[in-house]
């Protein structure tokens, strides 16, 4: 049977608030099914069409003009889905024609029969049992208002023919009183019987078969758009957090959506003299150059449990202690940025030995209250931190250029590395050096800092 095309599931998605990409997955897997709808129809008329010679012989020839429309009917419906005049109605065109086909094939007596049987003994071959065929190919559309359509076109055709070959001269559809078990038994084994109490039962159960199958599509289509949606979100989420909380983030509502205060660790990385590297080479060799850093940068931020804020061209803010917050956040902030440093120094060895310039890194730590959630409209959302913190980390980075080393930390930070009782953060402030409190751009108030490293 037909799969409904872009134009009617495709927009049920939509309708949703699934993005295009994933209607167009949809509609990628309708198509798909509709193949192979076609190709399983193929395959089972020809099984069928064997049988019949093997029965009937060469009064099997009557029913090879039908089995050739039956195969055509998918393969039609799948080249005008692919095409550009695919409409949503196409798929249940293309069923009522499935539908009305098979019961003319079932139910019209073959001529080519010596003694054809009279019409009301079609009834009692069990043909009908081939509307379930039909029914579980349906199955394949993921469109459940098509699966209801299947069963009510399925049993008005055959509720046409059964009235049909009811009105014909000879044929009787009474049946004598129970009292009369013998004259019941006589018109049941009649010919010209037609009992309407079993073509209303077939219609019944089918009715009820094509109702569970609509329920199942329904419920597989919305677990297929359950799985997709979180594996859209947990992906996203994994571009901006380890993934250690990825997964408890996944499975929190809107978990920035509360704007919230919250102390944190935040960092800022900077590559110094990029721009003066940037008018050297291509653009091309720029980009490398970013990408490179920033592979690195995202690993060490993830392992040490940071959040990776957003990159800032040459520079990257993370913060520690965002979503969650824990008392070795300033400690692993201060982890990240000795490992960025020995990163950088690392890869500056095989960028010399490739004859390309090295790269200096000068860094930023600061722990403070912060401001954090979801800014920005409905149209454009983005998670931010603000806050004073955050400015003050910045100035930190800029104040490594002037007091000349790889690192400066406040002396906020430095108290909280200490404070936490980790037994690493000996090794941690290893290297570390008080230096004079420093008055930071835009701020009148001095700042007690400390620095590591020479640059």
């Amino acid at each position: 049977m037909s799969v409904l095309n872009s134009t009617s599931s495709g927009e049920d998605i939509a309708a949703t608030g699934i993005p295009r990409r994933l209607v167009q997955a949809f509609r990628r897997a309708e198509l798909t099914g509709l193949k192979q709808a076609a190709i399983a129809r193929a395959i089972a008329l020809t099984i069928i069409l064997f049988w019949l010679f093997a029965l009937l012989r060469g009064a099997a020839w009557f029913y090879v003009p039908a089995f050739v429309v039956f195969a055509a009917i998918p393969a039609v419906h799948y080249a005008l889905a692919r095409g550009p005049y695919s409409r949503a109605w196409h798929g249940y065109l293309f069923f009522a024609l499935d539908a009305a086909l098979l019961t003319f094939t079932l139910l019209f007596p073959n001529p080519l029969l010596e003694q054809p049987w009279p019409e009301p003994v079609l009834f009692r071959f069990g043909n009908f049992l081939y509307f379930f065929v039909l029914l579980a190919l349906v199955s394949l559309s993921y469109s459940p208002r098509l699966m209801i359509w299947a069963g009510l076109i399925s049993v008005s055709c055959w509720a046409v023919a059964t009235r049909f070959v009811a009105e014909l001269p000879g044929t009787t559809t009474q049946i004598p009183p129970l009292s009369d078990p013998v004259a019941r038994l006589e018109r049941f084994l009649d010919p010209q019987y037609l009992s309407l109490n079993l073509r209303i039962q077939e219609a019944v159960v089918l009715l009820l078969v094509a109702s569970i199958l609509a329920l199942s599509v329904s419920r597989s289509r919305q677990l297929a758009i359950r799985v997709v949606t979180a594996a859209r979100e947990r992906t996203n989420l994994a571009r901006y957090f380890p993934p250690n909380i990825v997964d408890q983030l996944a499975e929190a509502d809107n978990p920035f959506r509360t704007v919230r205060t919250q102390s944190v660790a935040v960092l800022f990385a900077d590559m110094v003299g990029f721009t003066h590297m940037a008018e050297q080479v291509s653009p091309q060799e720029i980009v490398e150059l970013l990408r490179a850093y920033h592979r690195r940068t995202e690993r060490i931020v993830f392992e040490n449990n940071g959040t990776l804020d957003k990159y800032l061209g040459d520079g990257v803010m993370a913060t520690f202690g965002t979503p969650v917050e824990s008392v070795d956040d300033a400690g692993n902030a201060l982890a990240c940025a000795r490992e960025l440093i020995a990163e950088i120094a690392d890869w500056n060895k095989l960028r010399q030995a490739s004859g390309f310039p090295t790269v200096r890194l000068s860094i930023g730590v600061h722990y403070g209250a912060v401001v954090r959630g979801d800014i920005g409209t409905e149209r454009r959302l983005e998670y931010a931190v603000l806050g004073d913190t955050v400015n003050v980390t910045s100035r930190l980075e800029e104040l490594t250029r002037t007091l000349d080393c790889s690192i400066v930390a406040s002396d906020a930070l430095i108290t909280q590395v200490r404070a936490s009782g980790n037994p690493r953060n000996d090794a941690l402030l290893d290297g570390f050096t008080k230096r004079e409190p420093q008055r930071l751009r835009g701020r009148e108030a001095y700042t007690e800092i400390w620095s590591y490293g020479a640059a």
